[in-house]
Parts: structure tokens; C-alpha cells; sequence
């Protein structure tokens, strides 16, 4: 089986879990491009879900399946969610990044897809993780790197405090043509964006686009994978010259 083959048949059985037994069920983290294929997958059958990663504008997130009785605010209610913030403290002397944390966790066994986000601070890192997996990593993540932490499960995700680290950029395209907005956002030459795009490599609001000359809409979120993400924030109107003018935050 292919890997979308393997994807497609993991969702099918958490689809029949949750229709057969009436409850919520999830898959492990998706990357980008297994959302991408989960979401077009998923138009096709008629059930609700939800993508849900802990953390707000996450990247890595899983497919959880709704009964007809729960909705996405019945989700936020849940004590026991599927997935659950692990904080890791680390000591005053260790300069960690996130390759050491990620290297430290997945040491002891712990699988990528079991993991969500990884986000770093001055004093460690935070991180969604499948609650299945979360005391286990608690009670042996002991150090990363040379120094020592404490790992910890958090009450709840609305506790995290996340700092976003953007910069703020104006752009001017002829139109909204996927390549063109691609081009500007990430200042490659349009040769660059199309080949880009064209090798799957770009996805607008988690679906992976493939088509130059597909119209970005305003507010999207457009990823480049290995160059990172921006965020259409604003519509700037036309200039006296005829070119599109918006504004994004271009995450750091």
C-alpha cells in the first residue's frame, strides 16, 4: 500500500469506530500534507470532524471524528481529550532546540505522529502529545541534551501562553494567482513559485494546491513546506498602477 493508501485506511476505521459505536475517535498527528488528503478525502463522506492540534494556528494536528451529538464546542467541554499539553522545564544552564527536544522524546521509543507542535521558550518547551503516550513521556524524559528537565502534564491547553514571532510585510501583485502571491509572499522569482507549486510543495488553508493559476482568496494561510508559512491579513486595494496591494504577517 502506498502511504495515502495508509492514510485513507486509518480514517476509515476511526470513521467506523465512531459511527459503529456512537463516540469520538482520532488519528495520530497528520503533517501538512497528510491533512491536505485527509480534508479531500473526507468530502466525500458525510461525517463531521474537526482538525485539532491543542494550539491555536498549529501546523501538526489529528482528524477527530464527531458523533451526531457533539459538535466542535461540545469538543472544547471534553475532560478527557484525546490529546493533552506536556510541558518540559529545563534547567537554567542548557541553550535547547527544538531538534534536541524532538531527538530526546523520540529516544525513548515515542513515534513523530504521537506528538503535535513543539514549541520553545526561554525556559523550555511545550508540546501537544496523544494522551495515550503523555505519562510515559512524563515519567521518563528525565534530559535532553546534557541538561536535566521536568516533564509535566498541563491542566489544559488554554493555560499555554504562545509568543508568535512575525514580521509584518506589503506586497503588490498583479493578481491573486497562486504563483504571483507565492512569488511575492516568499520573495522567489515566479519560475521559482511555479516549480514550487507545481511539485505539491504549497498548500493555502491546509489543502495542497497544485494549480499556478488558482485564486488565493484574502485571509488565507499559505505554507510553503521548508520555508514556512504567512498569513494574508489584509486587503490593500488597488494601486494607481493597477496591482493588487495586501498585507501578510510572515511567521519567524
Amino acid at each position: 500500500m502506498t502511504e495515502d493508501e495508509l492514510l485513507y485506511a486509518v480514517l476509515d476505521d476511526k470513521i467506523r469506530e465512531c459511527e459503529n459505536c456512537n463516540y469520538i475517535s482520532n488519528t495520530n498527528f497528520l503533517d501538512i500534507y497528510q491533512q491536505s488528503k485527509a480534508i479531500q478525502y473526507l468530502s466525500k463522506h458525510h461525517i463531521k470532524f474537526e482538525l485539532y492540534g491543542g494550539f491555536e494556528d498549529c501546523e501538526r494536528r489529528t482528524v477527530i471524528f464527531l458523533p451526531d451529538y457533539a459538535d466542535v464546542d461540545f469538543l472544547n467541554t471534553l475532560d478527557d481529550m484525546p490529546i493533552v499539553p506536556v510541558r518540559i522545564d529545563k534547567d537554567n544552564f542548557s541553550t535547547l532546540s527544538h531538534r534536541d527536544y524532538l531527538g530526546a522524546i523520540m529516544g525513548l521509543g515515542i513515534k513523530r505522529e504521537m506528538l503535535g507542535d513543539i514549541l520553545i521558550d526561554n525556559k523550555g518547551c511545550t508540546t501537544a502529545a496523544i494522551k495515550s503516550v503523555a505519562k510515559y513521556l512524563c515519567e521518563n524524559l528525565i534530559s535532553v541534551g546534557r541538561g536535566t528537565v521536568n516533564t509535566h502534564i498541563l491542566e489544559s491547553f488554554d493555560t499555554v501562553k504562545i509568543e508568535e514571532k512575525f514580521e509584518t510585510k506589503r506586497c503588490f501583485v498583479s493578481s491573486m494567482r497562486a504563483d504571483s502571491v507565492v512569488s511575492s509572499c516568499f520573495s522567489f522569482s515566479r519560475s521559482e513559485a511555479v516549480r514550487r507549486i507545481t511539485a505539491g510543495e504549497v498548500y493555502i488553508n491546509g489543502v495542497q494546491i497544485t494549480k499556478t493559476d488558482f485564486k488565493v482568496p484574502f485571509s488565507s494561510k499559505v505554507v510553503v513546506r521548508g520555508k514556512g508559512k504567512v498569513l494574508i491579513t489584509e486587503d490593500d486595494g488597488i494601486t494607481k498602477k493597477g496591482r493588487q496591494a495586501f498585507t501578510i504577517k510572515k511567521y519567524i
